[in-house]
Order: C-alpha cells, then sequence, then structure tokens
C-alpha cells in the first residue's frame, strides 16, 4: 500500500509539474533596473527591463513581485522592431509583504513599470530597492537618474560609474550575475532645495500651426455668408409666425366684439308708452302699438 501511494505521487509530480518549479528553473539573460526619483510624478518610478535567453520557449509566463505598496502602472513586450507592445498579465495581487503578478512573454524581452512611495522629511528624500531574488540572473544592472535641484545624493552600496544621457545624470553599477535567491538592495538618500519634477506635466500642442486650412477647422470668413443667410430666414419664419398668430384673431375679436353689441342693442329695445320689451326688429310695440324708438 505505501508503495503504491509512493509511485501515485511520483506519478502525480511528473504529469502535473508546479508552476513555481518551472518558473525557478528559469534564468534570466539579463535585468536593468532604473530609478527615476520625482520624474513627473512626487514618488519613484521604476522599470525593469529583463530579457530571457534566445532558445527559450515561448510562450512563458513568469511571476515577479514588487513592494506592496507600489502601483503597478505598466506591462509590456517587446516586439520584432524593438518597441513595447502591451502584454497580457494577470496581477498583481496580494502575496505577504508583496504584490506579485505573472506576465506572458510572447518575445524574449519584456518590462514592467510601477510607481513606488519615497519618504520625505523637508529637503531629505529616502527610498530602498529591493530585488527579490526569484530568478538567477546572469547580469543585472541598476541606474538611477539624479533629480532636479539636488544637492547632495547617496547611495548603499555606493554606485562606481556615472554617466549622462537623455533626460540628466545616471549613477550606474557595474552588471553583476546573481543567483537564484540572491538578493540586491540598494538605499538611496538625496536632498533637494525645490519640489521640481525632472519631467513636468506637458501641455498639449498642435502638431502643426492651425489656421483657416487646417482640417477640420471652419473658417469664418468662408462661414459668414451662410450664416447671415440663416439668419435671414430665422427672421422672415419668425415675422411670418408673429403676423398670423397676432394679427388674425385680432380682427376676428373686433368683428365678434362689434356684432355682439349691435346684437345686445337690438335686444334691447323697450316700449316708451307701456315699457313692455320688444323683439328684434319690431317698430311697433305688440302691446300698446306705440311706435318703437330706435
Amino acid at each position: 500500500m505505501r508503495k503504491l501511494f509512493l509511485l501515485f505521487s511520483l506519478g502525480a509530480v511528473l504529469i502535473f509539474p508546479t508552476s513555481t518549479l518551472a518558473q525557478n528553473s528559469t534564468t534570466l539573460q539579463s535585468v536593468s533596473v532604473q530609478l527615476w526619483p520625482e520624474y513627473d510624478q512626487p514618488s519613484m518610478l521604476v522599470l525593469t527591463d529583463f530579457s530571457v535567453p534566445a532558445n527559450t520557449k515561448l510562450p512563458l509566463d513568469l511571476t515577479f513581485r514588487i513592494p506592496k505598496g507600489a502601483n503597478l502602472i505598466a506591462v509590456a513586450n517587446y516586439n520584432a522592431n524593438d518597441a513595447l507592445v502591451d502584454a497580457v498579465f494577470v496581477g498583481p495581487s496580494l502575496a505577504g509583504d508583496w504584490q506579485e503578478f505573472t506576465i506572458t512573454m510572447t518575445s524574449t524581452s519584456a518590462r514592467f513599470e510601477y510607481y513606488d512611495p519615497i519618504s520625505f522629511n523637508g529637503n531629505e528624500r529616502a527610498y530602498s530597492y529591493l530585488w527579490a531574488g526569484d530568478y538567477a540572473v546572469k547580469q543585472f544592472a541598476i541606474r538611477v537618474l539624479e533629480p532636479l535641484d539636488v544637492t547632495m545624493l547617496s547611495t548603499d552600496p555606493q554606485l562606481p560609474s556615472i554617466s549622462s544621457a537623455g533626460e540628466g545624470k545616471y549613477y550606474t553599477t557595474a552588471a553583476m550575475q546573481l543567483a537564484q535567491g540572491k538578493e540586491y538592495a540598494l538605499a538611496l538618500q538625496y536632498s533637494k532645495t525645490s519640489n521640481l519634477l525632472v519631467v513636468e506635466q506637458p501641455n498639449v500642442q498642435p502638431a502643426t500651426p492651425l489656421d483657416e486650412n487646417t482640417q477640420g477647422r471652419v473658417s469664418l470668413a468662408k462661414a459668414l455668408p451662410y450664416v447671415l443667410g440663416i439668419l435671414g430666414m430665422i427672421l422672415v419664419i419668425a415675422g411670418i409666425y408673429f403676423w398670423r398668430s397676432s394679427g388674425q384673431p385680432v380682427s376676428k375679436t373686433r368683428r365678434r366684439a362689434a356684432h355682439n353689441v349691435a346684437k345686445t342693442k337690438e335686444e334691447s329695445v323697450y316700449c316708451s308708452q307701456c315699457g313692455d320689451r320688444a323683439k328684434p326688429g319690431d317698430r311697433f310695440c305688440r302691446t300698446c302699438g306705440a311706435r318703437l324708438k330706435s
């Protein structure tokens, strides 16, 4: 019975290998982490580019951990033209002190981005980054972008090289190899005399100058005859409406009032001799025969 149980367990492991074992056996070719403090938000923008060996069988699901308080904003694969394309991913979901998400890699290179809070104390800022070591990495490196108006910046461990490119000055580590389970921590501290961001939110500007010939834009000079024509038609229609609604009913009312007055006068004739009321059209009193006064 015991042998049967062991054989059943071994078969289950062989037939249904756990995703964790499959993922842990993956070795990443490279991981490049960029830390951009106060770039376009008063927080840390963390960009992680990673790749797997060229002979890796795709698609491949990989699970990564990010800090519990982080806000995952992008997960993408690099296509054949080295452009980022939104990737299929699941999560993030809480897992202890972390958040986990799983990306489906359809190419050998991918990226994920998230914002992570920075500790503020007046002009002093502090941030700690940690690579959790879920995968072995053949080439691991970190770059830190220097924020604006910095008076002091230090890292632990100290970053050995400084370079200038694109947005500004970078502090860069040398490429290193990390085994599975090997963590890498970097503590960053700096002083800043302002709250300026490296990239302010840009105002939306047209790609080309706007003029009368811009597609979708209507020129007032060209549209003026049409506007005047429409206004003229509105005035004519309004005049006809007010004439019909105000002129004719008044005439009918006046005719009706005059008719009622005449009728009232006819119906109000009385004999001056005997006082009897005469009927309409009578010229002599039907009672005493006296001539009726008109």
